[in-house]
């Protein structure tokens, strides 16, 4: 049975490792309530971006200022892990991450500087045009062309199929194998855990089995996960 309390715990112990092994500079606290685990932001200012919009440089300055992240990594990209549970499952999550749109200089975010000030050091230099991403989850919202689990890359209406919920290690294995994978191998014991962890049954419908979609090996769960591949 999938708990605010597991999910809960189970970000809590990635955004550990990534700061004791200085993957992160910084992680907020992990926000708990009733049904939805997600970040405490310092102080909002404004309304925080929906799934609907493609985030801009403004809005991760936006973010960075009032603290709406889950983890601020090395290199000053953003990671935003949330989730909502009900009844023992998994309703909905949206787990983002956004690539720092500058390639900054590491002394600097070594020197403790607020990061939104050193972003906006480097405004009148070329932004590195590198697309934020991110897994969502809401099977209540799910219609043709809008999969009930999905990817979003470079633009909001660009929704890849998706086999299932994603578990948090999932997301993170995914993050670092393909965007920062020089440290993905030098973590490895840690990423290869994800391979095991499993937050929910398959929800891909049979027309977007016959789409490009991603997949991958769903074992049997206590919460009545299905064996697939």
């Amino acid at each position: 049975m999938t708990t605010v309390s597991v999910i809960r715990n189970q970000i809590r112990n990635a955004l550990d490792y990534l700061l004791e092994a200085e993957l992160a500079q910084y992680a907020t606290e992990v926000s708990m309530g009733p049904t939805v685990v997600s970040w405490h932001h310092h102080g909002r200012e404004g309304a925080f971006i929906e799934s609907f919009e493609h985030p801009t440089i403004d809005q991760y300055v936006t973010w960075l200022e009032n603290g709406d992240y889950s983890a601020l990594l090395y290199d000053g990209s953003i990671i935003q892990l949330s989730y909502e549970v009900e009844d023992g499952d998994v309703t909905r999550h949206r787990l983002s991450y956004f690539p720092c749109p500058y390639n900054l200089d590491r002394a600097l975010l070594r020197e403790g500087e607020p990061l939104a000030e050193i972003v906006e050091l480097y405004r009148d230099s070329d932004a590195v045009l590198r697309s934020p991403v991110r897994f969502d989850f809401d099977r209540q919202a799910a219609v043709h062309g809008h999969p009930a689990s999905h990817f979003t890359i470079n633009g909001v209406d660009c929704r890849i199929a998706c086999f299932a919920p994603l578990h948090v290690m999932r997301f993170l294995d995914f993050i670092f194998r393909h965007f920062h994978r020089h440290l993905f191998a030098v973590h490895l014991p840690f990423f290869a855990t994800a391979d095991a962890l499993h937050i929910g049954p398959a929800s891909l419908e049979d027309d977007e089995r016959r789409q490009v979609h991603f997949a991958w090996d769903i074992r049997a769960t206590a919460t009545g996960g299905a064996i697939g591949r």
